[in-house]
């Protein structure tokens, strides 16, 4: 069947231009990467050793070996599901569209801002203070970066369609990174409650149709074996040797720009 005089119309001038728009975006996202890493070098801090700790510590531990290996075969075995669970949460829903919106504002934009002011506004001195500001952005940086890397790897297609970023899904990952160093700096009293909050914030990805579950359980497992594997690596330099953490004393003031793009 030959298409109609519309759908030639919005393949001719709807097709290039959301074309153009994505590569735009994309390239504004890699930008907004560019500042991000150009800012955190010429803040002058000494994270070379500490950022490969973190990153070796969420990649190599035992805990964190035994959550993804439990990840990957919850996914190989739920993958023949994903189909049936995303036309249920779009026939009956998952939650309420009020708070769907919520989670969306948590996961994509609120959750890094405030965990950095948390972070910033707990008792401590100065040094100890960057130390935790450290903590908490190369958790974030790291655990979005490996996101950013797999999606575009994989190219998995959404369940909208939209475009082929669905594998594993930002806003989960980024989320439960956050959890992660939230129980590290404050126990579980607040860490339970951000697990839970990341945990709906996958749910929400679901509900509004944005992801597969298998996305939902990589982000997951990504963003909590890397906030652990940071933990980790801040738990070691705080106990020992902490130069590693600590600012390059001059007479300029610190500053650091933190900027991560969420898709």
């Amino acid at each position: 069947m030959l298409p109609n005089g519309s759908d030639l119309r919005n393949a001719l001038t709807h097709g290039p231009v959301e074309k153009v728009a994505t590569r735009k975006k994309t390239l504004r996202k890699a930008l907004l990467w560019f500042v991000f890493c150009t800012t955190v070098l010429s803040a002058k801090l000494n994270t070379s050793d500490y950022l490969m700790d973190g990153i070796t510590e969420a990649f190599t531990s035992s805990q964190n070996l035994t959550l993804l290996g439990t990840a990957a075969v919850s996914i190989f075995a739920l993958r023949n599901y994903d189909d049936d669970i995303q036309r249920y949460s779009q026939k009956h829903g998952l939650m309420s569209n009020t708070l769907s919106h919520q989670l969306d504002l948590y996961g994509g934009r609120w959750a890094y801002p405030v965990l950095l002011g948390l972070a910033a506004l707990k008792s401590g001195t100065r040094d100890e203070k960057m130390d935790r500001l450290l903590f908490s952005s190369s958790a974030i940086g790291v655990t979005m970066m490996t996101t950013i890397v797999i999606k575009k790897a994989t190219g998995r297609l959404r369940p909208n369609s939209e475009n082929r970023r669905s594998f594993p899904s930002g806003h989960t990952s980024g989320s439960f990174a956050v959890a992660a160093v939230v129980d590290e700096l404050y126990g579980e009293k607040a860490g339970v409650p951000a697990y839970l909050i990341a945990g709906l914030v996958g749910v929400h990805r679901i509900h509004d149709n944005e992801h597969w579950l298998t996305d939902v359980i990589a982000g997951a497992a990504l963003g909590t074996i890397v906030g652990r594997g940071f933990a980790a690596a801040y738990r070691t330099a705080s106990n020992g040797d902490s130069s590693r953490l600590v600012p390059e004393r001059d007479s300029r003031p610190i500053m650091v720009r933190l900027v991560i793009p969420i898709y």
